[in-house]
């Protein structure tokens, strides 16, 4: 007798076989551990999307990092850094009285010293001489050389005093006015006095400046185009 061939899969059993896996495609047979409510297979689990990375500045050029404090963006523009323009002090013809007496007084005791009859004389012209010079000429110089004057692309910086010095910063964006005055003998000397004013409680003198017409000038350009006042790192001016 021939075998009837079994009855065709009906709709109930194709939906118990997709229950238990036995369908093929079906997420259970995909993946036998995968379980879920109503047994429709495991859901598929997405990583989580990662952090979102810093975008450079269009205008930033190749390879420049974009610095994440500033919302992602970086520029690449750069402050520009404080630059020394000119060093000076006052007019050198100041030290020509001091150094007068200097050689005066080292003239005179190399005649006189040592001559006189008395031993206290010779010590007393020797006190005398060493006097002169520390008072007349020591003190002078150092006075002189405690007077610097510092232009920077950002600043003028005025320092008075060697052992005890005393300092006075005036931005350039803050200048007002410039202003020089000179004597006939300064003018001879092509020295001058330089005035700038900051505000009415706030006013620098450059004392006799050397080639003061030409600094000046200087500060007037410096004061017509600043430069933007950025923080400076500490050890500088």
């Amino acid at each position: 007798m021939a075998r009837r061939p079994p009855p065709p899969a009906t709709s109930d059993d194709s939906f118990g076989a997709l229950l238990r896996g036995d369908a093929p495609g079906s997420p259970a047979r995909r993946d036998p551990a995968a379980t879920e409510r109503f047994g429709w297979g495991a859901a598929v689990v997405q990583p989580p999307p990662a952090p979102a990375q810093p975008r450079a500045h269009p205008s930033a050029p190749a390879g420049h990092a974009a610095h994440p404090g500033y919302g992602g963006y970086t520029t690449a523009v750069e402050p520009i850094p404080e630059t020394v323009i000119a060093r000076t002090r006052p007019h050198a013809r100041r030290l020509t009285l001091p150094v007068l007496i200097l050689f005066a007084t080292v003239t005179a005791f190399g005649w006189y010293g040592g001559r006189f009859a008395e031993e206290w004389q010779n010590w007393t012209a020797l006190g005398v001489a060493i006097a002169l010079v520390f008072f007349a000429t020591l003190l002078p110089f150092l006075a002189w050389l405690g007077h610097r004057y510092t232009i920077t692309t950002r600043r003028v910086i005025a320092r008075r005093g060697l052992f005890v010095s005393q300092r006075q910063d005036v931005y350039l964006a803050r200048v007002s006015d410039v202003r020089m005055r000179r004597t006939p003998l300064q003018a001879a000397f092509g020295s001058g006095n330089i005035r700038v004013v900051a505000g009415p409680e706030l006013t620098v003198v450059l004392h006799d400046v050397p080639s003061a017409r030409l600094v000046a000038d200087l500060l007037g350009e410096l004061t017509e185009h600043p430069t933007p006042i950025a923080p400076q790192p500490r050890g500088t001016l």
